[in-house]
C-alpha cells in the first residue's frame, strides 16, 4: 500500500467520509509472487516457517505444523477447518483476531456467523485459496467492520495446509493491522 492509500484512509477513518472499498489489493500464487508485496513483520514470519514445513511440496501438512514455533504471533494466526460446498469453520482465533471479530470465541463458526452481511469480504480468499490451491493475501480497510474500532486496515496472508498437494483441508491465517496513529505517522 502506497502512502496515498494510508493518507486516504486515514483520512476516512477520522472524518467519518465514506470508506475506500473493502479490498485495496490483492494477491495469489505462489510464495515469491506473495513475498513480494508483504511488508508486514508477522506474515512475513509465518510465510518463512510455511516454506520450511512444506519443503518440496506445494503445501504442508497440518500434522506439521507446531503452534510453539511462531508463538510471537500466535495473537495474529488464525486457522480455519475447510468443508466441503464452500464452508470453512473457524478452529483457532488468536487474541487480537478475536477481538477483531467482535464476537467473543469464534472457533466452531462460519464468516457467515461472523460477518453477516459483509462475510463476502471472508469468503473470496477462502475461495480463492482453497479453488487455487495457492497462497493468497490482501489488504484491505477496517472500516467495514466495527467503526470504532481504531485499525484503519489490515493485511492478511491465507496459507494452505493439506495431507496431500491435491486438497486443501485446512488455511492458516496471519494478520497485520495498522491503526489510525501509526497510518497518520506514515
Amino acid at each position: 500500500m502506497d502512502k496515498e492509500q494510508q493518507s486516504a484512509l486515514a483520512e476516512s477513518a477520522q472524518t467519518g467520509a465514506p470508506p475506500l472499498p473493502a479490498v485495496l489489493s490483492q494477491y495469489w500464487g505462489p510464495p515469491e509472487t506473495i513475498r513480494a508485496h508483504l511488508h508486514a513483520e508477522a506474515p512475513l514470519a509465518v510465510l518463512d516457517y510455511w516454506e520450511r514445513l512444506r519443503g518440496p511440496r506445494r503445501f504442508p501438512s497440518r500434522a506439521d505444523f507446531n503452534p510453539m514455533e511462531v508463538r510471537r504471533h500466535l495473537p495474529l494466526i488464525f486457522m480455519l477447518d475447510v468443508a466441503p460446498n464452500e464452508t470453512w469453520r473457524y478452529r483457532v482465533v488468536g487474541s487480537v483476531i478475536a477481538d477483531f471479530f467482535g464476537v467473543g470465541n469464534p472457533s466452531g463458526m462460519t464468516p457467515q456467523d461472523i460477518f453477516g452481511a459483509n462475510a463476502e469480504v471472508a469468503l473470496t480468499p477462502l475461495r480463492i485459496c482453497t479453488n487455487e490451491r495457492a497462497l493468497y493475501m490482501h489488504t484491505a480497510s477496517a472500516s467495514w467492520l466495527y467503526r470504532d474500532r481504531n485499525f484503519v486496515h489490515y493485511t492478511v496472508l491465507l496459507l494452505p495446509f493439506g495431507e496431500s498437494d491435491d486438497k486443501i483441508e485446512k488455511i492458516l491465517c496471519v494478520a497485520e493491522f495498522v491503526s489510525e496513529e501509526d497510518a497518520a505517522r506514515s
